[in-house]
């Protein structure tokens, strides 16, 4: 929870979509300010781009990047005037991705390989498995040319 600096009592927090004047849609967690200024504190914000292969209407997913690039600030302070629309997200997968994001970071973050992932092999034996299979008899049905 965001503490408040002037009152005792936390803010309400939650993770909502916001539509900004600029046209950007960020995804971040909220806390509104219950004051006079009309401001929002917004928390880890991230811009959310849809993912879409070409010639398809339909996304494939999305991704999300930093809102502000240039900062080491996680915190950010809205004014109302500049947000068209918020909505409360409630969909698991996208708080769960949210909740990782903030875990991690924008940093990659690569599995410790195990047995029951798959076969760990050496280089060596996978490219002879591999000249095995490209030197082998072709399956294919069609009659070979010689």
């Amino acid at each position: 929870m965001i503490s408040s600096k002037f009152q005792s009592e936390p803010y309400e927090e939650f993770v909502a979509s916001i539509k900004l004047v600029t046209g950007e849609e960020i995804l971040g967690k909220v806390a509104v300010i219950d004051d006079d200024t009309d401001n929002v504190i917004v928390d880890t914000p991230v811009v959310c781009h849809e993912v879409r292969t070409p010639g398809a209407n339909i996304p494939m997913g999305y991704k999300f990047e930093p809102w502000m690039k240039m900062t080491n600030d996680d915190v950010f302070v809205l004014n109302m005037k500049n947000v068209i629309t918020m909505s409360e997200i409630t969909d698991e997968d996208v708080l769960i991705t949210y909740s990782q994001l903030c875990e991690t970071g924008f940093k990659r973050t690569h599995p410790d390989l195990d047995r029951n992932m798959g076969y760990i092999n050496s280089v060596e034996k996978s490219r002879n498995i591999i000249e095995k299979l490209f030197k082998g008899d072709d399956a294919s049905k069609e009659p070979k040319k010689d």
